[in-house]
């Protein structure tokens, strides 16, 4: 057996243990508002359709997995790599938006590809690194072939990236063949069709140049404030940007009450951004700054029994 098929058939033996079936079933299952826009962005796009199965490798498709590393999100971008894809700042983080992310993820794999022109490389590079990779290349020899078994059998890339592209041609194996290996997966092909519209990134939007918060818009409208948050979630703070446009993603069909419910609320006065020391209590710092516990905690999405560590940066309304 070629050293190639047999370190995807490690993966697909790990993954045919019954344990592991369900941790696959659980990734696939759990991420279906996200797996379906994702399918239909690598099909526009003409992008290999394996790359639906990419966040399983990365994240198990978890929105807020973070790597010791400090990688986050789905498709797991270092806050060093996020330029010029996504949006990173006190009150914005991309890398936890789902939908932001796919989007950024899949420009930076066609740019590898664009560079490398070979997918298995382009993938091994999205996990080790454009210049990592530049540099493994520039070491072959001229009568080398230049593909990823060949930097994998001179231990030219990383032992991590050496086994993250046969995971990921395993578990892409498994999922698009699942009947082939016996087992029971979601592959969602009937909701594809049935949901497409509901499933795929079809919503509304509204454009703001203030903080505004989520959850007394999400009350003002009448709908659940989690949703909402659920639709933001690169809204770290729970309010939008208080000095740069943002974008609130909205329900379909939400988008004229968001607009009469905007209306009728007052932007979040640019907060005072305070470094907790010594001593402070949310009680004490509230009393200085003249507001209330409650709106501290709202402004920082914490609890009002939450202790304070010295160091943490507490955003606190303006009178």
């Amino acid at each position: 057996m070629p050293e190639e098929n047999a370190q995807i058939d490690r993966f697909i033996k790990q993954y045919l243990d019954p344990k592991w079936t369900q941790v696959l079933y659980n990734a696939l299952e759990g991420a279906i508002d996200y797996r379906l826009y994702i399918r239909k962005a690598l099909a526009d796009a003409g992008l290999p359709p394996e790359l639906e199965y990419l966040p399983i490798v990365e994240s198990n498709y978890k929105t807020n997995a973070k790597s010791k590393s400090g990688a986050l999100g789905l498709w797991q971008f270092m806050a060093n790599s996020v330029w010029p894809f996504l949006t990173l700042n006190d009150y914005v983080d991309e890398r936890l938006d789902p939908w932001k992310e796919t989007d950024a993820a899949l420009k930076k794999l066609t740019e590898n590809y664009n560079t490398f022109g070979d997918w298995l490389i382009a993938i091994a590079a999205y996990n080790c690194g454009a210049g990592a990779m530049t540099r493994a290349i520039a070491k072959l020899s001229k009568d080398d072939t230049k593909d990823f078994w060949t930097l994998c059998q001179k231990n030219l890339i990383p032992a991590q990236t050496q086994a993250y592209v046969p995971k990921l041609l395993a578990i892409a194996d498994l999922c698009i063949n699942c009947e082939h290996y016996g087992i029971d997966l979601p592959l969602h092909e009937e909701e594809y069709e049935v949901l497409y519209n509901e499933k795929n990134a079809v919503f509304d939007y509204i454009t703001v140049d203030k903080a505004y918060s989520l959850a007394t818009l999400a009350q003002t409208m009448r709908i659940d404030t989690q949703e909402l948050k659920r639709l933001n979630p690169s809204f770290v703070l729970g309010f939008t940007h208080p000095s740069t446009k943002s974008q609130i993603r909205l329900p379909a069909g939400m988008q004229e009450i968001a607009q009469s419910a905007l209306e009728n609320m007052e932007p979040i006065d640019f907060p005072i951004k305070y470094t907790v020391v010594a001593g402070d209590s949310l009680w004490s710092i509230s009393r200085r700054y003249g507001c209330t516990v409650s709106q501290i905690c709202e402004l920082n999405g914490i609890k009002e029994n939450a202790i304070l560590k010295i160091g943490k940066i507490l955003y606190i309304p303006s009178k």
